[in-house]
């Protein structure tokens, strides 16, 4: 029964919310530590936060305010002046993108779709980023029909190429190894 109360004093239960609590710290942590440090010291500093965290005695509250904001401790355990790229926030950035273009495509698609279906029988042409798009609208049937050879893939992958380089800051890779050589 002794030691029961001694573990439990030494390392808390912790509510799910302060464990959600600890994870949204780390994960904050975590994404400002990207650009300064490497995937293994970032995951080693994780894994030392989350420890320290759940086996304080304190409350999770006061022991994540006690560390204060993410960038700053984030910045005090990055070395100075070593950027690295940011590549999963241009991961993300390209999948937001692209979820964009497509929600923009079929919204597009869908809009032909009803001005064609609410009116008389017909068809409607237009272009959307080089992709020809068809809507037609029969007594009987309707639908929608796009071609644009190659550039229905084209241009979605450039656009998330585009906005990976841009979130994920790659010119650092430049300087980078500008400055360690």
């Amino acid at each position: 029964m002794t030691d029961n109360i001694l573990q439990s004093a030494e390392s808390p239960k912790r509510s799910f919310l302060d464990r959600l609590r600890i994870e949204t710290f780390l994960t904050r942590l975590e994404w400002h530590l990207e650009g300064a440090v490497t995937g293994k010291v970032r995951r080693a500093t994780a894994r030392e936060l989350r420890e320290a965290l759940t086996s304080d005695p304190r409350g999770t509250a006061t022991a994540i305010e006690d560390l204060g904001p993410p960038r700053v401790l984030a910045h005090q355990y990055s070395e100075q002046g070593s950027r690295r790229p940011l590549w999963s926030i241009g991961i993300v950035a390209a999948g937001l993108t692209l979820l964009v273009y497509w929600t923009a495509f079929l919204s597009f698609v869908f809009g032909m779709l009803a001005v064609v279906d609410s009116g008389a029988s017909g068809e409607a042409y237009a272009t959307f980023f080089f992709v020809d798009v068809t809507a037609y609208s029969t007594a009987d049937t309707f639908g929608i029909w796009w071609a644009g050879g190659w550039a229905w893939i084209i241009v979605p992958f450039v656009l998330c190429v585009i906005s990976f380089l841009l979130a994920a800051r790659s010119w650092r890779i430049a300087t980078a190894r500008r400055s360690s050589v």
